[in-house]
């Protein structure tokens, strides 16, 4: 009998083991991790994915010998600039030392600082720090042309245009391919052609250089025969007979006399398209509010003139508006707003003048005359991703509402995610109607499972077990899609449910934008990205909102994104040449720094914030967001769109 109870203990007990076994969740793996390889990190840069490429650079920096590692460190600052990362880019200079190596590798720094400083806003630093690179001899061609490319955007941005045409004209110097001179030739272009005759007639009598004056000399060609095609060819060939030597390129001769409608040159109508009576007109009059604004405070007397149009409740009929807009001089539209009528328009209409749409599409634009922005969500679940990672986290959870905002988000999030390089543990959902969160708490933390398995020891042993469940220790941090409702509700759970020492990321959503630190304590701890209009609560920023919003009645609601982005929406047009010349340049909105890919897509670069007793504190402190304030006076207004010819 003894035996019998002994055998069935040890039976017991067996089983009790396997059940524990069983109940040990595996951790996911990771895809084998190839060896890291400058081929890999090419790839990475074809598709746009720079932080993966940074990623592999530092890879191949860590078994690399000296010179060849500072190089690899090097290019891997450089593409997390070019990705937007700028905090990540500071870390990595800081610690990168380059004493005793050949002078150029001091010179690849300092343009690198340069060009930090300048994606901060601090352009007169820039111009100092590339002056100093560009004074060590026997630089290379290709770091030349980089040192004056630099250049020419910083000075562009401290409103030197001839200074910034001087750069370009001597990065030519340096440049061997064919397509890299027309892309240089084509911004000096639109440089010049952007300024007031008077302006351009002023330097052509005061310069010295023959080669600048030239390039003017055109200009004004182009300006003064805009709409007349066969007095500007006329113009043209006898300006190519004067000077027969000039390196202007046939590409950039055909744009010219073609009078292609582009950004270039002078704009004195814009056409805003909205949906102002429809399910959405909060949402299109709080863009509207934000450009008028904008408008309002440009306090050039020779500024192009908005007309509104109200495309209403149906977006099939914004093709036949913006159509309308068109035929009615429009030179520049901005809008429509909204995916559905953005893609009608981009299916139905040539396109023939520049546009910024107001969204993006989901298909390809292949023009260079149209621009997407907006706001959209899977933006910024793809910078928490990059956050998160960059912060040294590899192994994530997903929480998400059940519903087609959700979805969008995880998806987002978690395809960014796994190309990095980082590891999916859980994906779990959540009825976003529901009060109670506990339940997909419970298994997104694998704790119903242990209560499962202590109800199952119970039952076998015919006892009570003392047995606390835990939860799972392989989640380096949970990113929440949550409005501030739901996540205020959710992160209490989390910390009820032993998860309040794993980091939550999410995103500007998670806040309403008004202060209210009673309620917002509930989101103590979290981590979430949005944009400086939101988070800088500095004198200038709040200066700055006084004078355009002029007690405008949603601020600090959701609606006030949606006016940001109408403020950029103006203020960013006349820097899209610019910015769409390489998608390290950055224009530093409101709404955050803004790039555009080769596609022609913005990008915004969010300023990350964390909850610490209700407020959000700003993390990334020694970030300078100078730019972003310095449309808050009326000259600085006044950069925003003038009226230019259309040549």
């Amino acid at each position: 009998m003894v035996a019998n109870k002994r055998a069935l203990l040890a039976l017991s007990l067996l089983f009790i083991g396997a059940l524990l076994l069983a109940g040990c969740e595996t951790t996911p793996k990771a895809p084998a991790e190839e060896p890291a390889s400058a081929e890999a990190a090419a790839r990475a840069i074809t598709s746009g994915e720079y932080v993966r490429a940074a990623q592999e650079f530092e890879r191949l920096a860590q078994t690399a010998t000296t010179p060849t590692r500072q190089h690899y460190q090097l290019r891997a600052i450089e593409l997390y600039l070019k990705a937007g990362q700028t905090n990540e880019a500071r870390k990595k200079i800081g610690s990168l030392n380059v004493d005793g190596l050949d002078p150029s590798f001091r010179a690849r720094k300092r343009v690198m600082e340069g060009q930090l400083a300048a994606s901060e806003g601090d352009y007169a630093r820039a111009v100092i720090l590339l002056n100093a690179a560009r004074r060590v001899p026997n630089l290379s061609p290709e770091l030349m042309a980089d040192i004056h490319w630099i250049r020419a955007q910083a000075h562009m941005a401290l409103g030197k245009p001839f200074t910034a045409s001087w750069d370009l004209m001597q990065r030519e110097r340096y440049l061997v391919d064919k397509k890299a001179i027309e892309q240089n030739q084509l911004q000096l272009w639109k440089i010049l052609t952007s300024l007031q005759r008077a302006e351009l007639r002023t330097k052509q009598q005061q310069t010295r250089d023959p080669m600048l004056a030239s390039w003017i000399e055109l200009a004004l060609i182009s300006i003064e025969n805009s709409g007349r095609p066969r007095s500007l060819a006329m113009a043209v060939e006898q300006w190519k007979q004067r000077y027969p030597e000039h390196p202007i390129s046939p590409a950039l001769l055909a744009t010219i006399t073609s009078q292609r409608p582009t950004l270039i040159g002078r704009v004195d109508r814009i056409a805003l398209l909205l949906p102002l009576t429809s399910r959405h007109g909060r949402a299109a009059q709080a863009v509207r509010d934000g450009f008028m604004a904008m408008d309002r405070a440009n306090n050039d007397p020779d500024k192009p003139r908005v007309q509104i149009y109200d495309i209403g409740d149906n977006p099939d009929a914004a093709d036949d508006y913006y159509k309308q807009a068109v035929k009615e001089g429009a030179q520049l539209i901005v809008g429509p707003l909204g995916v559905e009528a953005v893609e009608r328009v981009a299916r139905r209409t040539d396109l023939s003048v520049p546009t910024l749409l107001l969204s993006h599409t989901q298909s390809d634009i292949e023009s260079p005359n149209v621009y997407q922005f907006g706001l959209p969500p899977e933006q910024e679940a793809q910078q928490a991703a990059e956050r998160a990672y960059l912060d040294g986290y590899r192994q994530a959870a997903v929480l998400f509402p059940e519903n087609d905002w959700g979805k969008r988000m995880q998806v987002a999030f978690t395809d960014h995610w796994q190309r990095l390089g980082g590891i999916l543990i859980k994906s779990q959902p959540y009825d976003p109607k529901a009060g109670d969160y506990s339940q997909p708490i419970r298994d997104l933390l694998n704790i119903s499972q242990s209560m499962e398995r202590k109800q199952l020891l119970q039952n076998l042993l015919k006892q009570k077990l003392e047995l606390e469940p835990r939860a799972r220790a392989d989640i380096d941090f949970i990113f929440l899609a949550a409005d501030p409702i739901r996540g205020r509700l959710i992160k209490p759970q989390l910390n009820y449910h032993q998860a309040a020492k794993i980091p939550v990321y999410a995103t500007s959503h998670i806040y309403l934008g008004k202060p209210d630190s009673a309620k917002d304590a509930d989101l103590n701890g979290v981590i979430f990205g949005d944009m400086p209009w939101m988070l800088l609560g500095n004198p200038r920023m709040e200066s700055l909102r006084e004078k355009l919003q002029q007690n405008w009645p949603y601020a600090y609601s959701p609606y006030d994104r949606l006016f940001a982005l109408g403020v950029d929406s103006y203020a960013v047009i006349p820097h899209l040449g610019r910015i769409a010349s390489s998608e390290s340049v950055r224009f530093n909105g409101v709404t955050s720094g803004l790039s555009v890919d080769r596609h022609g897509r913005l990008h915004r670069q969010l300023i990350w914030a964390r909850f610490r007793r209700g407020v959000p504190r700003i993390l990334d402190t020694f970030v300078k967001y100078k730019e972003h304030l310095d449309i808050s006076d009326g000259k600085d207004a006044a950069k925003t769109p003038e009226k230019r010819s259309s040549s």
